[in-house]
């Protein structure tokens, strides 16, 4: 069986798949490594599975038609949704960003909560003690496997975390969840507000003018998620109303945000340039040979993405 593996990253696919992973892969198998998309050859043309970045697969769906099993290196699969083919098996990868969006998070709310901003650039005495966070109720929009992993990093330190998925139920992280249809419910009084929600259609503008308004005066919002999902010509009118104290943004419509745009300068909005959860190649390369094993064995795949859904 041919595998074509597609990414900017290949030489380092590469080699884990001839080094620390050789021995689990199949014998019946053969890794076709490509770095530049546009130069796939009659191998990864024909083959049968593809590991590779959303944006660079999904444009070669159309001329790869033997495909049966696509493993993204993303979380996030929206690109395969702008492509109308769905007669292939789709996963993503979970379970293996919890723990740096964990950090982006808690590092962020104590960064604001704590001053550490304002006293690294102190250059006078500042004796202002801050109130720190045992007091702060955190919702986070999203709660998959990345957002409970974030609701266990913040349990030690806050007052109350809420949940918000599509259809309001628990998870064991969280101390109340709701619904989608609930989300000013959701939103009421929260200090922080932190958006981990996929781009779905029915994520888009989820967290608007009428969220925004809900939450606590002086709240801090995050977005590590989506862009789609938040509004952010609303947001930003909150930020300058002083609604929100802060607002931290990792993803945007169109990335790279351009240098001249204004969001890099305005006061209390802080860009992260989409890193809050960068992806470990030895992980991804993990998790594709778990499922290559399945996939070979019949057995279900980890991370199947429901077309329907959209995650």
């Amino acid at each position: 069986m041919d595998i074509a593996v597609v990414s900017s990253r290949a030489d380092a696919l590469e080699a884990i798949f001839v080094g620390a992973l050789k021995q689990r892969i199949p014998k019946d198998v053969t890794l076709h490594f490509y770095k530049d998309p546009d130069a796939l050859d009659g191998c990864a043309l024909g083959a049968a599975v593809a590991l590779g970045a959303p944006d660079v697969l999904a444009p070669l769906l159309e001329k790869m038609p033997q495909l049966r099993w696509v493993q993204s290196t993303w979380a996030g699969v929206t690109p395969f949704f702008d492509v109308p083919r769905r007669d292939y098996l789709l996963t993503g990868v979970k379970d293996i960003f919890g723990a740096s969006m964990s950090e982006y998070c808690l590092a962020w709310v104590l960064a604001l909560e704590r001053s550490v901003l304002s006293h690294a650039n102190a250059v006078s005495w500042q004796p202002h003690i801050d109130s720190g966070l045992s007091e702060l109720r955190v919702g986070i929009a999203g709660v998959g496997s990345i957002g409970a992993a974030v609701a266990r990093a913040f349990r030690p330190f806050v007052k109350e975390i809420r949940g918000l998925n599509s259809d309001g139920r628990a998870v064991p992280e969280c101390d109340h969840c709701f619904a989608s249809a609930e989300r000013l419910s959701f939103a009421r009084d929260l200090d922080v507000l932190i958006m981990l929600l996929p781009d779905t259609p029915a994520t888009d503008g989820l967290v608007d003018a009428p969220v925004l308004d809900t939450l606590a005066s002086g709240a801090v919002v995050i977005n590590g998620g989506r862009a789609n999902a938040l509004d952010l010509d609303a947001a930003l009118r909150a930020k300058a109303s002083g609604q929100l104290k802060a607002l931290v943004l990792d993803v945007f419509h169109e990335e790279p945000l351009e240098d001249d745009d204004a969001l890099w300068h305005t006061p209390g909005i802080y860009v992260t340039s989409h890193t809050a959860a960068p992806t470990d190649i030895q992980s991804i390369a993990k998790v594709f040979v778990d499922n290559l094993q399945r996939y070979q064995q019949g057995e279900p795949l980890q991370g199947v993405i429901d077309f329907e859904r959209g995650y």
